[in-house]
């Protein structure tokens, strides 16, 4: 079972070959983390928008391909309303991507691999990390 759900600001660090995200996700077991199927569906539009399609789409199939995908089910569907609810009452909106991220995260318990914090931070009950600054250890 997962411990980590990695944003999709981290995995395009991966992709791209950034060495801290790589260094990084080496200090985790690949079973420990998970991805929100929202996550798979940006990395996707990424690639179709590139001006090297096959080229990003094959990267995304590679680094995707050993990763366990989350699907946003009907209780990550109730926490993400509570949270678009409580966000737009504090005047403090973000995409509802990363909204749907979070509820997933919150709803399996995992942590939220994220450089992002900023943004996520002001979600209640989300627990977050990143890696950029705080590399996991073994």
């Amino acid at each position: 079972m997962p411990s980590f759900l990695l944003d999709t600001n981290f995995c395009i660090h991966f992709i791209r070959g950034k060495v801290w995200a790589r260094l990084a996700l080496s200090k985790v077991q690949v079973p420990d983390v998970a991805v929100s199927a929202v996550t798979v569906g940006e990395l996707y539009e990424g690639a179709h928008r590139s001006n090297q399609t096959g080229k990003e789409i094959k990267k995304a199939d590679t680094f995707l391909a050993p990763i366990e995908v989350i699907a946003f089910g009907r209780e990550e569907a109730k926490e993400w309303g509570l949270i678009e609810a409580n966000l737009r009452k504090q005047g403090k909106p973000i995409e509802a991507e990363d909204s749907i991220i979070a509820a997933t995260a919150i709803k399996r318990g995992l942590i939220l691999v994220t450089g992002n914090t900023k943004h996520f931070d002001r979600i209640e009950g989300l627990k977050l990390v990143d890696w950029e600054k705080k590399t996991p250890t073994k």
